[in-house]
């Protein structure tokens, strides 16, 4: 579904005296609301990457290519040049355990690290020695859509297009209750199902 799809059909339901600013708002807030209850297949990405002599940082690097910037957690890591799969790790225990002792080998331990509003970044300890290959397999940090005006600005949703169903009826509870509607009980029970078929198509097709 596109965009102005999503748009027709809250208008079906009466919004529309809803500008498309505020049908928008809503649907990237449905969509937020279903992309983070679950860590879902369609949010899973692979990249092979290429890491420099002496980098420990990992995303958000451009020295690293190809460069990551949508990390939202790490599902697996493994350096492909060695054939060594990285161990998570906490921060504070490589700072206490680890970086004491000046390791010299190749990285075998992976952390997450950020700082206030700051999205999470990987690093790697020790630092990388000579260009490494690594494989990385992770979820990424969803989007919401903005509305340029293209068939394609809805592909922000990662949420197969299928399915994009779910995301005008969540919109739509919100709309209701935006306006104070009793329907909006009724149509949190067709989200509910919507979602629950969605659910059994990413967890068991």
């Amino acid at each position: 579904m596109t965009l102005d799809d999503m748009y027709a059909e809250m208008e079906l339901y009466g919004f529309d005296d809803f500008e498309d600013s505020q049908k928008l708002m809503l649907l990237n807030e449905a969509y937020f609301d279903i992309v983070t209850r679950e860590p879902w297949p369609f949010l899973e990405k692979t990249v092979n990457i290429t890491v420099p002599d002496g980098v420990t940082q990992i995303t958000n690097n451009a020295s690293v290519s190809p460069q990551i910037t949508d990390l939202n957690s790490v599902l697996s890591f493994t350096d492909t040049s060695h054939n060594v799969i990285l161990i998570p790790e906490r921060t504070d225990v490589v700072e206490k355990n680890y970086k004491i002792n000046n390791l010299n080998v190749y990285p075998e331990r992976y952390y997450l690290t950020g700082a206030g509003n700051n999205d999470l970044d990987l690093f790697v300890y020790p630092a990388v020695q000579g260009s490494t290959s690594y494989r990385l397999y992770y979820t990424v940090i969803p989007v919401g859509a903005t509305d340029t005006g293209h068939d394609t600005d809805s592909n922000t949703f990662l949420i197969p297009a299928r399915h994009h169903s779910v995301i005008v009826y969540g919109a739509l509870v919100k709309a209701f209750l935006v306006n104070d509607d009793p329907q909006a009980a009724a149509f949190q029970n067709m989200f509910e199902q919507r979602y629950q078929q969605m659910r059994n198509d990413a967890w068991l097709s």
